[in-house]
């Protein structure tokens, strides 16, 4: 059964998804000979945040695809209490992203290629929408095909650089501009100081919707099949097309 919705609404629940998604890179086959080195001695506070950045984004061009186990933890005024959720995030650039949630409640979002689906597992629903070019905006704006260096043009960025060994990089990121500000209203990052990828990270959103994520137990650049991208529906789930015009 297939129904139509204004984009609106759930297009703000796609953006909530993808949000998640910030540590993720566009692939690039070229990445600089040897990596940046933001703990290098006689670097002030600017330069040390810029070898940071390039660092971050040597690392990531490095990924040819991503899989990690993913705890959220998302709270705002709609929520009676705080809800907790483990799932699986797959990623493989540029445009192809699983989001997966298995508890509580079970939900998958897909992006692949100009597609977006999110399926309420419990709920026998679906929402799918044909993206075109808007997934690419949607993607390199909220990550999925940017990269720290792209979020850090909308983003003012406070740095605190690890004092001990094993401690994170911290970035604490407020908007630059009011078109972002209405969306976002900040981003707290933690960068592992081995990987120099972003394992956990706090997004606020304007209306105080909040969403923490962590990712653990990372695997690089293992094959990942086509059909984790693309849902297969089963028949009794009711299905909602968006219509983007």
């Amino acid at each position: 059964m297939k129904h139509r919705l204004p984009i609106a609404p759930w297009l703000g629940g796609l953006l909530l998804a993808l949000t998640a998604a910030v540590i993720l890179p566009a692939q690039s086959p070229n990445p600089t000979a040897a990596p940046p080195d933001p703990a290098a001695e006689g670097l002030g506070l600017r330069e040390r945040l810029d070898r940071l950045v390039e660092r971050v984004k040597y690392e990531q061009n490095l990924i040819v695809t991503l899989q990690a186990r993913l705890f959220q933890r998302r709270q705002g005024d709609l929520l009676l209490e705080p809800v907790e959720e483990r799932g699986w995030l797959r990623y493989r650039p540029p445009d192809a992203l699983r989001w997966e949630i298995v508890e509580p409640k079970p939900s998958i979002t897909a992006v692949h290629g100009d597609t977006a689906t999110l399926w309420y597992v419990d709920l026998g629903t679906a929402k799918v929408t044909e993206v075109g070019r808007l997934s690419e905006q949607i993607l390199e704006y909220m990550g999925p095909a940017g990269s720290l260096e792209t979020l850090l043009k909308y983003f003012a960025v406070q740095a605190e650089f690890p004092e001990n060994e094993g401690d994170p990089y911290y970035l604490h990121l407020t908007p630059d501009y009011r078109s972002v500000e209405k969306r976002i209203r900040k981003i707290d990052l933690w960068i592992d100081p081995a990987s120099f990828l972003p394992r956990e990270f706090r997004v606020v959103l304007a209306s105080g919707d909040e969403r923490l994520v962590s990712l653990e137990d990372v695997v690089l650049n293992e094959p990942i099949d086509d059909s984790e991208f693309i849902l297969a529906l089963p028949d009794d789930v009711e299905v909602t097309e968006i219509d983007l015009n």
